[in-house]
């Protein structure tokens, strides 16, 4: 195992001497046992932050190199020691960059005379320059408590049979399903039922993934086009406090970073289904990974499968996804990456089925009311990313986009209170092409002791829409109810100054501007007394941004940073609704704060915690299932974030995370039991760990996740029961195979996953608009719901939960075999 490490000083003038810093004693890495076995050489590149001292007060990777390297790499850097670097003889704090290299041991060899000793080193050579801290470029560190990054080495301990699996790994972050797995997941944060993404951002290697304008929902996210063993890591951040986060990034935003290569091609095969209950599944992945040059880095992926889930209405899930990602290293400064993605998908859903359904034993808990529902989709898109750091201390970013996307959805969900002979079933077409791209330049420079960080960037986004809104009857159109061409802009630019006065002090300030533009064309006039849903606008929003960071214990056995944040977001609401009456604002603004703090203790202890606050100036929103508004006063959340990990043994953790959110109306303060879904507690954690058996790693992960109970209703009369799940993975890894087991709800807990209170009305129960007086005696709408009133008097449907049921004890098994 060898080191190499080589400070890179930027110089701006012949003034004082400065001394580079130089190694005073170094610790060796452990070898990753797994990279021993596959016979795995590396190097990690990282930046070290050297303090007055000469100790390490904080280090990060800046080039990983996965397989365990660079945990290996990190933990060992943070036992080196220095000669401080120096002006004018004076100590200063300062920033190394280096590669911790990484060599097989040599076979052994007869025993040789021992070397003579080696040289003494020469003094450190000085150089002539202002007070300037050694200064290199890598990832900005967290400025935030509740922001941080996770490495495929983390996630490959849980379950893994999908993006929504990896996703995971935010705390405080609970996704569920409705209508069918090909639709996106619904999303749960920071206190937001945030539907499927409109308060949260999700991107992939910086793209966007949430639609505006979608025919189903604002900010639409669905990420199942993602091949999940292509993530290498996730990028988390919440509250919108960044200044390069725009649009959704309100409650937080999660950035999937895709690999740019494999140590080796493998071909896997997965089987697993519910015993018991509905029909089996299968997944199939390709993944090569060849080596054209050095300097030349490429990834091929392709899966195929099947899912039908444990419902008596099959889903028939069928997925069909590419992956091809090429990245060229042309000059050591600059990498240029081409990545294409293809995705097309078909499902059938059972659907969100009244409680007093499956109650009253007209349905089973997997059953379908109304078996049509499903749908179809595809998703196709092609990037370009570039990255040259003209200096030392300089960075430039460029990003281009452009993608096609399809999407067909059948739903049902009041069953027949619209409809008593056809139902209420509705289709929604979204057809869109989107493209965009964004750039940045990150420049670092030093004036006397203080560094300043300076970030200017511009991101621009747009969507040529058609969407569509159809009365179906199994599938079939029957009337049409919108149909709108929309064309939006969103253009933002920012910058952001991080001054580092004192080392033990961070302060961030930032500015972004944003501008909305969009054209509304609606093809369909339903009424042709109302005036045309149709026409121009724009709108814009300027944020300011404000953090900062203290180091309040810098000490070998402990580090605690603690931080202040502040910061204006928002999210962009469907544009066809600043047409409709009641008008919506195509911007909403959102103003949050945070207090927290971030430790690691001992070595092996990490923990933090966070104190927020967020509120929105409204969340009126366009309903895509009726092609209507929705109206909606400001609102306030605010909580308590806590999540912990702890190295049991080196090769065994431990982690958890709760959170504690109250949500309401700013205008009214006692709404009942708070805003209708909004989650009040959600929690996650589990054992994880790895260790050598035999000639490859074991691996195991225990863990559990859960939402506390919730008012289904504004006026909290009507509750969505909380759930814990619980889900174990089991893994063995060998250089020529790798084989693992996920168990899904492995105590097969019987709980509800998606939950909603809604009007509906089934076949048997009275037509709408029966006096109540004249309902059949003893007629009841179920435990946890009530008689809906009709607009006119009369009955009108019965209002509860609707819902769709977790899936039971799911097994699934995934061997993979490296055929390189």
């Amino acid at each position: 195992m060898a080191f190499a490490g080589s400070p890179v000083l930027a110089q701006q003038g012949p003034q004082p001497q400065i001394t580079p810093p130089a190694i005073r004693e170094r610790a060796e890495a452990t070898y990753p046992p797994d990279a021993l076995r596959d016979r795995l050489e590396a190097t990690v590149g990282l930046e070290l932050v050297v303090d007055e001292r000469g100790r390490v007060a904080d280090a990060r990777v800046t080039a990983p190199a996965g397989h365990g390297f660079d945990e290996a790499a990190l933990a060992a850097a943070r036992r080196f020691t220095f000669e401080p670097a120096r002006k004018d003889g004076v100590p200063i704090r300062s920033a190394v960059q280096m590669g911790y290299e990484f060599h097989l041991p040599p076979p052994p060899s007869p025993p040789v005379p021992p070397p003579p000793p080696p040289p003494v080193p020469p003094p450190p050579e000085t150089q002539q320059g202002p007070d300037q801290s050694t200064l290199v470029l890598a990832r900005r560190p967290l400025s935030a408590a509740s922001s941080f990054s996770v490495q495929d080495r983390e996630f490959s301990l849980r379950p893994v049979a999908s993006v929504q699996d990896i996703l995971r790994v935010t705390p405080g972050l609970v996704m569920v399903q409705h209508s069918g797995g090909g639709k996106a997941n619904q999303y749960f944060l920071r206190g937001f039922d945030a539907d499927h993404g409109t308060d949260l951002a999700l991107d992939l290697d910086g793209i966007p993934i949430n639609m505006p304008s979608h025919a189903h929902g604002q900010g639409f996210a669905d990420t199942n086009f993602i091949i999940p063993e292509t993530v290498e890591r996730v990028e988390i951040t919440k509250g919108p406090y960044f200044a390069d986060q725009g649009d959704f990034a309100t409650a937080g935003r999660v950035n999937l970073v895709t690999r740019s290569d494999f140590e080796h091609s493998s071909i896997g095969l997965g089987f697993g289904g519910s015993p018991g209950h509905g029909q089996p599944e299968y997944r199939g992945l390709l993944i090569a990974s060849p080596r054209f040059s050095e300097s030349t880095r490429a990834l091929f992926a392709a899966e195929i499968g099947q899912e039908n889930g444990p419902f008596d209405n099959p889903e028939g899930w069928n997925k069909y996804k590419l992956f091809n990602k090429v990245t060229f290293q042309l000059a050591p400064t600059s990498t240029l990456a081409i990545t294409e993605s293809s995705y097309a998908g078909d499902w059938h859903g059972s659907g969100q089925i009244p409680a007093r359904a499956v109650e009253q034993g007209l349905v089973s808990r997997f059953g379908s009311i109304d078996p049509a529902e499903g749908g179809d989709t595809a998703r196709h898109q092609l990037s370009v990313a570039y990255r040259m750091r003209p200096t030392e201390g300089s960075e430039l970013r460029a990003l281009v986009y452009a993608g096609t996307y399809r999407f067909n959805l059948f739903s049902n969900f009041t069953l027949y209170e619209n409809d008593p002979v056809n139902g209420d079933e509705i289709e929604q077409i979204d057809r869109r092409t989107f493209y965009g791209g964004q750039a940045s330049y990150r420049v670092v420079n030093a004036i006397g002791r203080v560094r300043f960080d300076t970030t200017l960037g511009a991101q621009v986004r747009s969507d040529d829409v058609h969407g569509e809104l159809w009365h179906t009857r199994a599938r079939t159109q029957l009337s049409q109810t919108r149909g709108d061409d929309v064309h939006e802009t969103l253009a933002g630019a920012y910058v952001n100054e991080e001054v580092t006065p004192w080392p033990w002090l961070r302060i961030d300030g930032a500015l972004r501007s944003d501008f909305l533009a969009f054209a509304v064309d609606n093809r369909v006039q339903a009424d042709p007394t109302q005036p045309p849903a149709s026409g121009v606008g724009g709108a814009q929003q300027l944020s300011p941004k404000a953090s900062a960071v203290l180091t309040a214990i810098d000490r070998r056995a402990a580090q605690v940073e603690a931080y202040v944040n502040f910061g204006e977001g928002y999210h962009t609401n469907d544009v066809r609704g600043a047409f409709a009456s009641p008008a919506i604002t195509p911007i909403t603004r959102a103003v949050g704060e945070e207090v927290g703090a971030r430790g690691r203790f001992l070595g092996r202890w990490d923990l933090a915690a966070a104190l927020w606050r967020l509120t929105l100036d409204n969340e009126t929103t366009w309903d895509g299932d009726n092609g209507t508004t929705s109206v909606s006063d400001p609102t306030e959340r605010y909580g308590l974030e806590i999540e912990t990990r702890f190295e049991i043994t080196p090769w065994l953790a431990a982690d958890g995370d709760v959170t504690l959110t109250h949500s309401q109306f700013s205008t009214d303060r006692e709404n009942g039991g708070g805003l209708a879904l909004a989650p009040r507690q959600t929690c996650s954690g589990g054992l994880s760990g790895r260790h050598e058996l035999g000639p490859g790693v074991a691996r195991a992960g225990l863990r559990f996740y859960g939402i506390g109970n919730r008012s289904a209703s504004e006026d909290g009369v009507i509750t969505a029961p909380g759930f814990t799940q619980v889900d174990l993975h089991l893994g063995y890894r060998h250089r020529r195979f790798d084989v693992a087991l996920d168990v899904l709800n492995l105590l097969d807990g019987d709980f509800r996953s998606a939950q909603f209170d809604t009007i509906s009305r089934l076949r048997t129960e009275p037509a709408i608009g029966t006096p109540l007086n004249r309902l059949p005696p003893g007629f009841s709408c179920g435990s946890n719901s009530r008689v809906a009133v009709a607009p006119g008097g009369g009955f009108g449907g019965c209002e509860g939960v609707d819902f769709t049921p977790a899936f039971p004890f799911t097994a699934r098994v995934m061997a993979t075999l490296y055929i390189d």
